[in-house]
């Protein structure tokens, strides 16, 4: 079986398809790293100039217009972060390029070696890759591709997008001159010298490997339990300008905050609402925008929006009845159907018609300058403080309530439990687990997020923000705890579990519930102390 041309792994990797583009690292990473560097001559600075090429193209894999053309498009890729390393560490070679990427005005200097004294394998290795790096650089580029990783011919001229006759007219003279420039070292024939050298500087072969650890997944239960928050992680991660889930748990206030909901809906009481999302629109830059339907046919009308994003590096979030939070990366048929990584689903990817999306759609929209990271911090801790004291509030169909409200609510529903029938008791134990989850889940973030963000500030504010996360990583503790022990609920949502659930349990819940509760009030309390100092 043929492999793969490049378009069709392309178009799979625009899906989400790792090993697709993992096989375009393999089929390249020589080609990207022997360009790189005959640029910049470090081994090291080559390998990274190539991961990050790869990292690059691959965030901006949907801006390439014609899949079939991947290897010149890769190729810009390459020289433009070779460039931008030349521009920060050799400023005044790059300045000789007068901003032109042109393999003819790349001159290095003439190398002639001195008269040879007694040259083991290591001197005559270091002797051969100065020849090389003598070399004028349409010489150089060619010949380096061609033995890095044992390119063809045909292989290096199509990625340098020259004719075959030229490569192959190139690297006959790179040798001719590397023979005369070593001729006090080796009479014979240069070339399995010159192969024997490079072979112990290229790639490893895990090299693909690495370059996909930073493609983005989904996972629920796995530390990131808000699903707002870490979907937009993900979706971020592939543009320029990226934010952690601690930051957008943050900047939202969802970090810091707890909700019941009196109808026990799940989403109610463990989503954002339009609140947050302004927040993070406010604080990351990015404008965030909600565009809502009737969750039928009716969000095709979105098709193009959705496309057009997409296309511009920016995923869409999507709420899907069936997948809670997915992110759309591709899409097949025009966008038709999408491409989702989303929260619910084992495989990396999902397929969904844009038909039978859900109600919701939110777009990252254009990104402008966010606030000043400390101002964002203490809108983030105003939030905080807000959310706690706001109490009972009608946000929709059903109360919420905030805070210690929310504590007091949810124990006082655990109370009555034994008045309620079999389906209202397993809802109520469903969304005490879920809410369990999310509230842990935020306050280790709190913990992160107030930690790397303290030192922004000085004398009493700072110190009240580290007392916060003092008591929020002791709340973590007392949480981690009850995930492990065996009389409480929190082991999953099964059958089994819920048969655990007794009225021991729900007693050992209120009371696990009443700690949180006085924990949670002691760190708003340093809150506001941190906030005063501020504003002092």
């Amino acid at each position: 079986m043929a492999d793969p041309k490049d378009g069709e792994l392309v178009l799979r990797a625009r899906s989400g398809d790792k090993e697709a583009y993992g096989e375009l690292v393999s089929r390249y990473q020589g080609h990207v790293y022997g360009l790189a560097y005959s640029f910049v001559n470090s081994w090291a600075e080559a390998q990274d100039i190539a991961q990050e090429t790869f990292i690059r193209a691959y965030a901006n894999l949907d801006q390439l217009r014609d899949p079939s053309r991947f290897a010149a498009w890769l190729r810009r890729v390459t020289f433009g972060v070779a460039m931008n390393w030349l521009k920060a560490f050799r400023r005044g070679f790059f300045e000789q390029l007068e901003g032109r990427v042109d393999l003819d005005h790349l001159e290095i200097p003439e190398f002639t070696p001195g008269p040879p004294e007694v040259v083991g394998s290591r001197e005559l290795a270091v002797a051969v890759l100065q020849a090389v790096d003598s070399l004028p650089s349409k010489y150089r580029v060619p010949l380096t591709m061609f033995h890095l990783d044992g390119l063809s011919y045909k292989k290096v001229a199509d990625f340098l997008d020259i004719p075959l006759g030229t490569v192959k007219m190139l690297i006959h003279r790179a040798r001719a001159k590397l023979k005369a420039a070593l001729a006090a070292y080796v009479a014979e024939e240069i070339s399995p010298m010159v192969q024997e050298v490079f072979n112990q500087h290229k790639l490893s072969e895990e090299f693909a490997q690495k370059i996909l650890e930073g493609v983005p997944t989904l996972r629920w239960g796995r530390g990131k339990d808000c699903t707002f928050a870490g979907a937009l992680e993900a979706a971020t991660a592939v543009t320029d300008h990226p934010y952690s889930y601690s930051d957008l748990m943050g900047f939202s206030g969802l970090a810091f905050r707890v909700r019941w909901h009196e109808q026990w809906c799940p989403s109610c009481t463990v989503g954002e609402m339009e609140e947050e999302i302004t927040a993070v629109s406010k604080a990351t830059g990015w404008k965030l925008r909600v565009k809502l339907g009737d969750g039928g046919p009716d969000m095709e009308r979105f098709t193009g929006e959705i496309v057009g994003d997409v296309n511009a590096g920016r995923p869409v979030l999507v709420y899907p009845p069936d997948l809670n939070v997915a992110v759309a990366f591709g899409y097949e048929d025009a966008g038709k159907t999408l491409l989702l990584r989303d929260y619910m689903k084992r495989e990396d990817t999902a397929k969904l018609a844009t038909g039978k999306l859900g109600f919701l759609l939110m777009f990252l929209g254009e990104h402008r300058n966010g606030m000043p990271l400390k101002d964002a911090v203490v809108a983030s801790l105003r939030i905080a403080l807000h959310n706690w004291r706001r109490g009972i509030g009608n946000e929709g169909p059903g109360d919420y309530w905030y805070g210690e409200a929310a504590f007091k609510r949810w124990m006082e529903d655990l109370s009555r439990t034994e008045e309620l029938d079999d389906g209202e008791q397993r809802k109520l134990f469903f969304v005490g687990w879920l809410n369990f989850n999310t509230v842990a889940d935020a306050r280790k973030t709190a913990v992160t997020f107030l930690r790397e963000h303290a030192s922004l500030f000085d004398g009493a504010a700072r110190k009240a923000l580290e007392r916060v996360a003092a008591i929020y990583d002791e709340e973590g503790k007392v949480m981690g705890g009850v995930y492990g022990a065996k009389d409480a609920f929190l082991g999953g949502w099964s059958r089994k579990s819920f048969d655990d659930w007794t009225p021991d349990v729900r007693e050992r819940e209120r009371e696990i519930l009443a700690d949180l509760s006085s924990r949670d009030a002691a760190a708003i309390a340093e809150i506001e102390k941190a906030l005063q100092a501020i504003s002092n």
